[in-house]
């Protein structure tokens, strides 16, 4: 028996309006809970030592508030598109973690960041890798996240790249 009404093959409006909120919500939520992830708050940003180049040798970064970092990157040159061997020393901190984040100075080249495990005492390792840019030539900071427990150290490195 047919009452005369039949059957709307589209939802209502207001289901559609629903949904975009459930939506526009996940992402909202997703994007609050990724952020500190992404830009962690750092306490402290220890001065660029200008005076060492990375791509040579080993480089240490000081601390203001006390404490040090030697980087060393191997192998030497920091080639783009080469497994890259990390060690890093740390002097006068207590340290928990410890992470690597590479990006490009004047481009912005994605998310990597690396993290290193403890080999001994004061002693870090990784395996990395930065990609190759469209630049013949590229500046990338190398940026040491040394998690303690006076909030998070970052020690930046910089170095240059060519193709």
């Amino acid at each position: 028996m047919d009452d005369g009404r039949s059957a709307s093959p589209n939802p209502s409006p207001f289901l559609w309006l629903v949904l975009a909120l459930l939506v526009c919500g996940v992402f909202v939520t997703l994007g609050y809970k990724l952020w500190p992830l992404l830009y962690p708050e750092v306490a402290e940003v220890a001065e660029i030592n200008r005076g060492c180049d990375l791509r040579q040798g080993a480089c240490e970064v000081v601390f203001g508030t006390g404490g040090s970092v030697v980087l060393d990157i191997r192998p030497r040159g920091v080639p783009p598109a080469v497994p890259l061997s990390l060690s890093l020393e740390v002097q006068g901190l207590e340290v928990e973690s410890v992470e690597v984040d590479f990006a490009g100075v004047d481009m912005y080249m994605g998310f990597n960041r690396i993290a290193l495990s403890e080999r001994s005492p004061r002693h870090y390792e990784g395996r990395g890798m930065i990609p190759v840019c469209v630049r013949d030539r590229m500046t990338w900071e190398a940026r040491v996240l040394l998690l303690t427990p006076r909030g998070l150290l970052a020690a930046p490195f910089r170095f240059d790249t060519v193709r």
